[in-house]
């Protein structure tokens, strides 16, 4: 036999012991391999996926430099990063009043409350303790009026709020916006898109009445209430503008509206 049909029978032979080695190996894989096809016959409800009435938009198209963005942190470390987004954004005077714990939840979870009879100070994102009514006496009547000079305490918190660009404040929100849905189902509501809460509250601090001087306040418990059951049973968020006073609450509504805007 000669050199080469030696070489022949010997390239015949490694091939044959390759394919067969090559077939069991397949075969012993296949046998090893895990079904990850899903069961169509499963219908978990809490895998479903929340259909949005106010679809954020999309971040994309807001004109945000991409270049100059990082990656959301853990939302149990964000505060130093939102923090450091609204320095440049808001006032001295009022940033220096910016929670520094927890702050995405506190700003979700006083968004959520604003339409409630009652907002918890110690969830406020802003430390800023209640002021106490400014009250004139009605001479010889009973009660109270609301002097003029409670709304001017408003005036330099409104003034500041103006002054934010509503542009740049949309844009914060729609890049830290995971984390705001995350506090909003961590506050119990796992099934709500917290954009649509959002927007519902703003609507309903818009459709806060315009009440016109004198308001009238008594103290029945102690405490001043509006003696208009009308007004008294207003939520939280509306009797906050309405101590504002009509001027500062007018102002305080095209804000919103115009922010409003760029979040729907």
């Amino acid at each position: 036999m000669n050199n080469f049909l030696k070489y022949l029978l010997y390239l015949i032979f490694i091939f044959i012991v390759g394919f067969f080695y090559f077939q069991m190996k397949t075969e012993n894989q296949n046998n090893n391999l895990v079904d990850f096809t899903p069961d169509s016959s499963r219908n978990d409800s809490s895998q479903e996926e929340i259909v949005p009435r106010y679809p954020i938009p999309d971040i994309e198209k807001n004109n945000v430099e991409k270049s100059n963005l990082i990656s959301l942190p853990p939302i149990a470390e964000s505060d130093e990063y939102l923090r450091i987004e609204l320095s440049d954004l808001i006032a001295d005077e009022l940033f220096s009043l910016v929670t520094k714990s927890n702050l995405v939840e506190k700003i979700v979870a006083t968004i959520d409350n604003l339409p409630r009879a009652y907002l918890a100070e110690r969830m406020r994102p802003i430390n800023i303790e209640s002021e106490k009514f400014i009250v004139e006496a009605q001479g010889t009547l009973d009660g109270f009026i609301l002097s003029e000079k409670n709304y001017e305490r408003y005036n330099s918190l409104t003034d500041t709020l103006e002054m934010i660009d509503k542009n740049v404040l949309a844009e914060i929100y729609l890049r830290f916006y995971p984390l705001f849905q995350e506090a909003y189902q961590d506050l119990g509501y796992p099934d709500v898109y917290f954009n649509d809460r959002l927007i519902d509250v703003i609507d309903h601090l818009l459709d806060t009445p315009e009440v016109n001087d004198p308001i009238i306040l008594h103290t029945p418990n102690n405490l001043y209430e509006y003696v208009h059951p009308e007004i008294e049973s207003l939520s939280s968020g509306q009797k906050l503008l309405i101590r504002m006073g009509k001027r500062n609450t007018n102002r305080i509504k095209q804000f919103l509206i115009e922010f409003r805007a760029l979040i729907s």
